[in-house]
């Protein structure tokens, strides 16, 4: 047996230079951080020696895909909880607003040990982010982050979909030039990717003009960019998604309307203006109608979940508001 095929079959165990996380960082940073930490040449060793094969990264941006392995790679005096990373390190709070509880069940039971991760609900990643998109960051935090930390990271919050401006500096986010496509089986920390030039980039003459020309429309995404943030950190106390569905029909009642559909087919327009148009929400009512094509509940559950906070911001201003209707 050789050794490339010994160190294939061997299985993960504590690792020494396993990095602490940072605040909101990606659990998919972190692993990038300890690749660097590692100085294996190839990516496929780090993922060897985390999981024991070759696995795929790409659920690791955002959910807690193998995030119950840290037990294996830590030791308790760490101070490293996968119950806390749960809440810290990944969407889970966002997606836990549109999920029934036996989705939040399993993946609780997942963290906890009682299940194998080949229980991972894998249509998790889908729902919170654009798969043809790249990875994104704000230039002001990055450079915060390296005179606090000396090394920037991969946030969270900007890799989600409909956030445009970072909430805490106003500005828009920005593209790397790491496409999604190209995470799965690679490591590519924030400190590689992210150079001076990368930072200290001017935004875009065209981007400029928009965001002058279009100040409401910048307001606005602003303030989905924040509730997206906000629920990111509170989501859970609304969990389920019989919760999102109530308060789907106490907006529809307030509105005078039979269905949440009827509601944003009427209205989205004047309420979002243009905007909509971006949000898979609105292609959904755009060109399906409920009725016709099958179980109006099941869109609703299958949107992506940044759609909702679109109408929760919408209609009502924050996530709050519209689930105290």
């Amino acid at each position: 047996m050789n050794k490339e095929h010994r160190m294939y079959r061997r299985p993960p165990g504590m690792l020494p230079l396993f990095p602490s996380p940072y605040p909101g960082e990606s659990f998919y940073s972190i692993l990038c951080r300890y690749h660097v930490r590692s100085g294996n040449a190839r990516d496929w060793h780090t993922s060897i020696q985390l999981f024991g094969y070759n696995a795929s990264l790409t659920a690791t941006l955002l959910t807690p895909f193998h995030l119950e392995m840290i037990r294996n790679w830590s030791p308790p005096v760490s101070g490293l909880d996968p119950r806390e990373m749960l809440h810290q390190n990944t969407a889970y709070d966002l997606y836990s607003i549109n999920s029934f509880s036996s989705e939040l069940d399993q993946l609780r039971d997942i963290i906890e040990g009682r299940r194998t991760a080949a229980h991972f609900p894998r249509w998790m990643h889908p729902r919170l982010i654009n798969p043809a998109g790249h990875l994104r960051f704000c230039p002001e935090c990055a450079a915060e982050q390296i005179k606090l930390y000396g090394e920037p990271y991969w946030q969270i919050l900007p890799q989600l979909d409909e956030v445009e401006y970072c909430p805490r500096h106003r500005i828009r986010i920005r593209n790397s030039q790491i496409p999604l496509s190209k995470i799965k089986s690679h490591y590519h920390p924030a400190s590689s990717v992210l150079d001076k030039s990368s930072l200290q980039h001017p935004q875009s003459t065209c981007l400029q003009e928009w965001d002058t020309l279009f100040r409401k429309e910048k307001e606005f995404f602003i303030r989905l960019s924040c509730n997206i943030d906000w629920l990111l950190k509170n989501g859970e106390r609304y969990a389920g998604y019989q919760n999102l569905s109530k308060a789907y029909n106490k907006l529809t009642r307030r509105n005078r309307e039979l269905s949440w559909y009827q509601l944003s087919k009427q209205e989205i327009r004047n309420v979002l203006w243009d905007i909509s148009h971006n949000s898979d929400l609105y292609c959904y009512l755009k060109h399906k109608n409920p009725k016709q094509v099958g179980n109006e509940s099941y869109y609703l559950y299958s949107l992506r979940l940044c759609s909702h906070v679109l109408v929760m911001t919408a209609f009502c201003g924050t996530p709050k508001a519209f689930y105290e209707l």
